[in-house]
This record gives C-alpha cells, structure tokens and sequence, in this order.
C-alpha cells in the first residue's frame, strides 16, 4: 500500500469527486473510508427490507453540482426527480411553487399583514440575482469564468454585503409586524442563517432541489463503481487514527488495525476538528488557530426517524403531494441545546420526507419509508441519558430516543392522520447516531455555522481552509469552503483534485486517451 500518487481519507462527495477527477487525469489513486460504504452525510442504508436515506434527502445544484457530474460522466446516468417543497401550519397550508404563490398563501393567512409584500420583494432580488449568474446547470467559475463574468457581478457587490449579514435579514424581516410570524421569518434555517441564505433557500425551494432516483447511496455506488473503473482503488472499513508527519510534509497514514499507508500526496475530505485535534502533531498549527477551531460553532445536528408504513407509495404521495413537507405546530424557531426541556422536540418543526414514487423499491410491495426530520442537540439530556459518545449505547438512551422519535410522529400525524398505527418499521438516529456513522463532531449536517460572526471560515482570507501546515495535505469535503453543504463539497473536491494534479482550481477535466 506504497505505491500511490494520491490517498483521500474520506468517501463522502468531497472525497470521491476528488478522487474521480484524480483518477481520471491518470493519478494512481486510493480512497480510505471507515464506513462500510461511500456516502458520508448523504450515505443511506437497508433495514429489514426497507431502503432509507441517512441524513441529505436531496440536495441542489446551484449551477456547480450538475455540471461536475457531467464531468464525470455521471449525470445521465442518473434520473433526477425535481422536489417539491410544502409548508403547513396550523395557519397556512402551501406549495413553494413560485413566489406570486407563497405571498398569496400568507397574505390569505395573516390578511392584516402589511410586511409580506415588501419582505417579499427583497427575497426576489436575491433570486433573481441568483438567476442572472447561475443555474442548475451552469456556473460561470465551473468553466467559463471571465472579466465579462465578473463586471457582471459588481453591481451586486453593495447588495451582496448586506445579504451576506444576519443583522440585515433581522431588519427586512422586522417588516412583519405580526409577532409570531416575524419571529418565523427571521429565524428558520440554520442558526442566525445570513439573508442571502434565507432568500436563497425560497429561490431553490421553486427551482432547483433535487433528488436522484433508486436513492441517495445509489448515487453514490455510482461514484464509487466510476472512481473503480477510471483505476482508482477504494478501501473501506479502514479509520485513520494519525496522520504522521515529518519536516513540514505528511510521511504515511496509520489505521486503527496499526497499518501505515504511504503515498505522495494527500487529501482530507472529513471532519476539520477531528483534523487538527486529533490527527495530526499539535505544533504544526497555531496555538490560536487550534483553540478558534476547537470553539468553533458547526451547524446543526438532525434528529432522523426512520419509518417503514403501510402505506403504498401512491397513496402516501397523494396524501403529501410533494416529496418535502414541513409542518410547523407553532412559530417559535428552537435550536436545542443541553439546557433544552425534556420536551423540547414536541414543540417542535417536523419534515416529512418521501420518495416511493422515485424509489418504488425501498419498500415490500404495498409499503413505503417515510424519514422524519427536526432539529436537535448532540449534548442534550446528558448526551441522550448515553452519558457521553461512548457506544454500545446505554439500555436508557435506546429506550429515550424511541420516545423521543415518537414525539416526532406524532407531530407528524398533524398530516398523516393514523401514521402510529400503520408503522411497520421504525428507527431513531440521533446525533450520536449521525457522528458515529461519518465522524462528524456532534453530527454536524454541514460543516462550519452559516453565522458570518461565528464561522471561523468566513473571516479568513479566501473563504476556505483548503491548505493545510503539511505541503502535501489539503482538504476538501463542507468543511474546507465556506458556506459548507452538498454544493461547498462537490466544488471543493474539483478544486482540490486540480490543485493536487498541478492544475488550475477550475480546470475542466480532460480524460487521459
């Protein structure tokens, strides 16, 4: 295991785009990966016949997914269902189809509201920004950035500094004077989420969420099986447990079975923390860097509950009527913490998440899966009544989590009436679950917190942790360019996997023969 040009650690899509593209430019190539399958965050599973995805339901393009995997050869290859997103309340019930849709369902809901309207109107601004530069099939820096691109873009560049802040998302949002409303508006989404993000999640709701069909770890077989035949090798069940190094460069990776992989050079496409805390030699960052990233904030964790109904795949798809479907019993926005009440899930969103129709086979005939999601809080309830990460779990924290799913049931039969009694299967993975299964600190869903105060990302030069103290290690993966996610991972890999072959960042692939 010496003979390699290039190791990834990590077959999450940062990973395994890197190595594709490595692979493919002619780069003797392996992939280590401690789970028994690709996937990382979007990974999905099999449970006593039942097919589920893990974490990521779908995710979008934003112009850079879809035209890396046309790159790869990957994207008719696969069949992609446009989702659709449904958001009820116990004061609205409406389809994200377009923005003239969503002000009418409001307005209709809250008919003294005078704030829809203009919150609204800013909301488009971002979208319509969003359409002049990109689409889900094209963003100018994939291939053809230019200064035409870019004198393009300084008209946005004042509006851009305010979106890109918390504080003003406050402001525009303070336009709703109904209290409970305007609390909704300022805080959905990931915490104190910029108002580029909030604006951008409305525009990509209508237009470009996506979810490929067979599933999300069939997406990823793909990859790997693509990864496989370009003359990459690929290593599972292997954890790296140190990354040694000697005079500024990484000499060889040490598994947990105490093996020592050497190669020329390296990529990490995991977990930040992980990296500097616990796998490389402490003295190679500064004292002040180590500590900043051991504070800092990461997104947040998702409570899963995986359910296995009987229920056909039509009948749940005319009973939801979109793939997505977010109930809200209230306006208050929770992010639970340790110091949340007991209760703290009951009160809170729910996403019903279904994709029989794109899926038929992830469930016996007459069946189907469903995956509820909320918000939750790796420290909560000390550690779940687990009492730390510490696995096999205790018998106490088995017994807690099954409670709390059923919380989530039953917030969910607000739109499934008799969705307890038609349960045939059920599970509950935690934020321990999530951290086990990737090696995400806490079960962090997407890398570094969107709050521009907090990122540690963000405020350093170039919006990305790309380099590394070692000369021959970058990293890729939603952790290493800001803001993180599916779209942040992908781009990082091409990026990266360039920047390891001596190219361009953005180079586009050109296969050897």
């Amino acid at each position: 295991m010496s003979d390699f040009d290039v190791i990834v650690i990590g077959a999450g899509m940062g990973g395994m785009v890197a190595a594709n593209y490595l692979a493919s430019l002619g780069m003797k190539t392996l992939v280590v990966e401690h789970s028994h399958h690709t996937g990382g965050n979007m990974s999905g599973f099999y449970r006593k016949g039942y097919y589920f995805d893990g974490g990521d339901q779908s995710f979008e393009s934003l112009g850079i997914v879809f035209p890396i995997l046309v790159e790869l050869d990957l994207y008719d290859r696969i069949g992609w269902t446009k989702c659709r997103y449904r958001m009820q309340s116990p004061d609205f019930d409406f389809f994200i189809d377009s923005f003239d849709q969503v002000e009418e369902a409001l307005q209709t809901a809250f008919p003294e509201e005078k704030g829809i309207k203009p919150l609204f109107r800013e909301v488009r601004r971002v979208s319509q920004f969003i359409d002049a530069n990109c689409t889900p099939w094209e963003f100018p820096l994939i291939h053809h950035f230019s200064l035409k691109h870019l004198l393009k873009l300084l008209p946005y560049l004042p509006k851009l500094q305010r979106w890109l802040k918390f504080s003003y998302r406050e402001k525009v949002c303070s336009l709703i004077r109904n209290p409970n409303l305007r609390n909704w508006f300022t805080h959905i989404g990931y915490y104190r989420m910029p108002f580029i993000f909030f604006a951008g999640f409305w525009h990509l709701w209508m237009k470009d969420y996506w979810y490929p069909q067979g599933g999300m770890q069939h997406f990823h077989d793909l990859l790997a099986q693509r990864f496989i035949q370009a003359g990459g090798v690929l290593r599972l069940n292997t954890r790296i447990t140190r990354i040694e190094s000697d005079s500024g460069k990484v000499t060889a990776l040490k598994t947990s079975e105490g093996e020592r992989i050497t190669a020329k050079r390296f990529i990490y496409g995991g977990d930040y923390k992980r990296l500097v805390w616990e796998l490389t030699d402490p003295t190679l960052w500064e004292s002040g860097f180590r500590e900043k990233i051991k504070e800092a904030r990461l997104t947040e964790a998702i409570l899963n509950v995986y359910l296995g109904v009987r229920r056909s795949p039509t009948e749940l798809g005319d009973t939801l009527k979109a793939p997505h479907v977010f109930y809200f019993p209230n306006y208050q926005v929770i992010f639970p913490d340790q110091l949340s009440p007991r209760d703290v899930h009951r009160s809170m969103w729910v996403a019903l998440n279904h994709f029989g129709l794109a899926n038929p086979n992830a469930a016996p005939p007459g069946q189907t899966t469903v995956v509820l999601q909320t918000y939750s809080s790796y420290f909560w309830e000390n550690c779940w009544l687990n009492g730390s990460s510490a696995y096999p779990r205790s018998t106490l924290y088995r017994q807690f989590k099954n409670e709390i799913g059923m919380h989530l049931v039953e917030t969910a039969e607000h739109i499934l009436p008799g969705l307890k009694q038609s349960i045939e299967y059920f599970e509950v993975g935690t934020p321990l679950s999530l951290e086990r299964f990737t090696l995400n600190t806490e079960g962090s869903t997407g890398g570094w917190c969107y709050d521009t105060e907090l990122s540690p990302v963000f405020r350093l030069p170039g919006l990305n942790l790309i380099h590394t103290p070692l000369s021959n290690l970058l990293t890729c993966g939603h952790y290493s360019v800001w803001p993180g996610g599916v779209i942040s991972a992908c781009l990082s890999g091409k990026i990266v996997a360039n920047l390891t072959a001596g190219r361009k960042p953005f180079a586009p692939l050109k296969c050897n023969g």
